[in-house]
């Protein structure tokens, strides 16, 4: 069970709202520095996917997000409830040098300790990412 459950309506003021929601987590346990911000760049990059290519605004669509928190990582699943998201994964093109959009998976898998995509029950895609922690990272 995930120490946290955050729930989303699919519009883009929810990206405000999540975004305060997982700092005031963060800061609760005392996550800071690099990692804190590492965390909330890629939770907030698989959310913006979620939004925009997973659930297309659908405001009938949620994002739901799980975070975990231990001594040994820090775990977020980002689930959306779109179609065809793993698909689209892994057919993406590498971005061009001077590309705005497109460097989102990328991100993820750079600052993340692992990166998961997967497809829910329904056809939506989970992203799951982890985060090592380094001695005295949580409290």
């Amino acid at each position: 069970m995930p120490d946290y459950l955050l729930e989303y309506q699919s519009v883009s003021e929810s990206e405000e709202k999540m975004h305060d929601d997982v700092t005031g987590i963060l800061a609760a346990h005392n996550i800071e520095g690099e990692l804190r911000q590492a965390f909330i760049l890629t939770v907030s990059e698989a959310f913006t996917n979620a939004l925009t290519h997973g659930n297309n605004y659908d405001t009938d669509k949620l994002i739901k997000i799980s975070i975990y928190i231990n001594h040994n990582s820090l775990t977020a699943d980002i689930i959306d409830e779109g179609k065809g998201g793993l698909k689209k994964v892994f057919e993406k093109s590498p971005p061009t040098l001077l590309s705005e959009h497109g460097r989102g998976v990328d991100l993820m898998r750079y600052y993340s300790s692992a990166v998961r995509f997967r497809k829910t029950s329904i056809g939506g895609l989970r992203v799951t990412v982890v985060f090592e922690m380094k001695k005295n990272e949580v409290t």
